[in-house]
């Protein structure tokens, strides 16, 4: 098992964030937890990394890491994409990719970079055009797609995504959706949770609902096609 999540509490004073969350992620997956802004998605993925306090058990690779301290899950082959900016807006979007190679190897990182920069300038072509100017001069879209691409570069066995469509134009979260039907394809393990409903179920697996803390409802994406479902899943009835 990739991830398993087993009655995970978190409480902020006395709200209650999350309410005994259990879910799992096979190897090479892509699960999808929706919701609503508020539901808890976002506190679920920090509960992982362990960057808030939490009451239950996570395990990775069929390891325990719920007490393991963030750096040390990153280092055993996890990433985490918030769902903010990470780029180095002084840099140009090249130094900011070389980084992000040498994160994955310490020596000939030139040479791994010019192995994979083919790959990752298909998926990223907007990228290539601006190579040499500074991150933050990039559009928030566009930065968030240099984040993705740094995530790639580092070849990580399980990859977490939160809310990776937010501000981002149709263009781009068409380019985004795709970008995850890629990592799937290629191996790659993905947990991606988001409000997008109906793009996030047609690139995921399997799909956990998320409202107010509590798991409502979960099953292969095939069965969320229908907006019915979803909408009892949100709003019950």
């Amino acid at each position: 098992m990739m991830l398993k999540v087993d009655n995970v509490c978190v409480s902020y004073g006395k709200a209650k964030a999350l309410k005994g969350v259990s879910i799992e992620v096979r190897q090479g997956e892509a699960v999808a937890v929706i919701g609503s802004n508020g539901s808890g998605k976002t506190t679920l993925l920090n509960a992982i990394v362990n960057v808030v306090n939490k009451s239950g058990r996570v395990s990775f690779l069929d390891k325990d890491i719920t007490n393991t301290k963030t750096y040390k899950i990153m280092r055993m082959g996890m990433a985490y994409l918030p769902d903010r900016r990470t780029v180095f807006a002084d840099l140009s979007v090249y130094d900011n990719l070389i980084i992000a190679a040498f994160s994955k190897i310490k020596s000939g990182v030139q040479g791994y970079f010019k192995n994979e920069s083919k790959e990752i300038f298909e998926m990223f072509p907007n990228l290539k055009d601006k190579l040499y100017l500074k991150a933050g001069l990039l559009s928030g879209g566009e930065q968030q797609m240099l984040s993705l691409a740094q995530l790639l570069l580092r070849k990580p066995r399980f990859i977490m995504l939160d809310e990776p469509s937010a501000g981002l134009s149709p263009k781009l979260v068409k380019q985004l959706f795709d970008i995850i039907v890629f990592m799937k394809e290629s191996g790659f393990t993905v947990l991606v949770v988001e409000q997008n409903v109906n793009k996030t179920v047609k690139v995921a697996d399997r799909v956990y609902v998320l409202k107010n803390g509590v798991i409502t409802d979960t099953g292969n994406s095939e069965d969320f096609q229908d907006e019915l479902r979803i909408k009892r899943a949100y709003f019950g009835g």
